[in-house]
């Protein structure tokens, strides 16, 4: 079987860097986003390992080539998952990061929500803050946060794949009626160093392009936003240097002492 190419190129990796997520709107096929309709809740190792849900969804050529270009070629794939099903109305979730995450600015897990089912607001959709990824928090710290600006819910079409950095704010939102829905969860994970080998043309690699201050984020708060940033695009594009801007005029040490 041919390499996975990548799909993203500089501005998109920069977005991704930036916003933490890559949403992949209506991408599934409605025949095989039927089959999800008896799958039973929990643990569903079998059925993303099958060859089926491999061919259809994890290695399809859009979410692959994503996973491609923020891991590199010989990412791993997943074997197993979590369907995540909701029936009943309920109050939804608090905030919170999944695992050891926010910890860095590497990226070496990318953690994946797969929509078999359209979702609408009085369905509880997922809840995702962008930008959030980066932020090292006690998970309890965060459940206690209301609606936040710039907080978006994954109102989406059948067979929609949002790819998102491990350690993105995220939570269930309220849910009104008594309509299934579904989400079924799992994670890409890098094998290899990271190095700039997304789509490109210009061999040198580029500064990192800032984008906007998110709503939630103040000015302050807004030049921590950048330093990481600058550090995820280092890391990702293989730059072993330090990526603060507080030192980008000083000097080592052992210059002086030859000078």
């Amino acid at each position: 079987m041919d390499p996975i190419p990548p799909t993203l190129d500089d501005d998109g990796v920069m977005d991704f860097v930036a916003t933490g997520l890559v949403v992949l709107e209506g991408l599934i096929g409605p025949s095989f986003n039927r089959r999800c309709d008896d799958l039973a809740p929990g643990n569903c190792d079998a059925f993303i390992a099958s060859a089926d849900f491999t061919r259809e969804v994890l290695l399809h050529p859009q979410v692959a080539g994503v996973a491609r270009s923020l891991l590199g070629a010989d990412f791993l794939v997943p074997r197993g998952g979590h369907h995540h099903f909701f029936k009943e109305p309920h109050l939804g979730q608090t905030w919170h990061s999944d695992g050891l995450s926010g910890s860095g600015y590497d990226v070496t897990e990318l953690q994946c929500y797969y929509y078999p089912h359209a979702v609408a607001i009085a369905d509880g959709p997922t809840m995702v803050l962008p930008g959030s990824h980066c932020r090292a928090v006690d998970r309890e710290a965060i459940a206690h946060y209301g609606d936040i600006r710039g907080q978006i819910s994954l109102t989406v079409p059948a067979g929609t794949v949002v790819l998102t950095r491990y350690g993105i704010w995220h939570k269930a939102g309220p849910k009104t009626n008594d309509r299934s829905r579904s989400m079924i969860k799992f994670s890409y994970h890098r094998t290899a160093s990271p190095q700039r080998d997304w789509r490109h043309d210009d061999p040198d690699i580029p500064a990192y392009r800032d984008r906007p201050r998110l709503d939630y984020v103040t000015e302050v708060e807004s030049y921590r936003d950048r330093v990481r940033r600058i550090r995820t695009w280092k890391w990702l594009c293989g730059i072993d240097e330090p990526g603060h801007l507080r030192w980008e005029k000083s000097q080592p040490v052992s210059e002086l002492l030859n000078a």
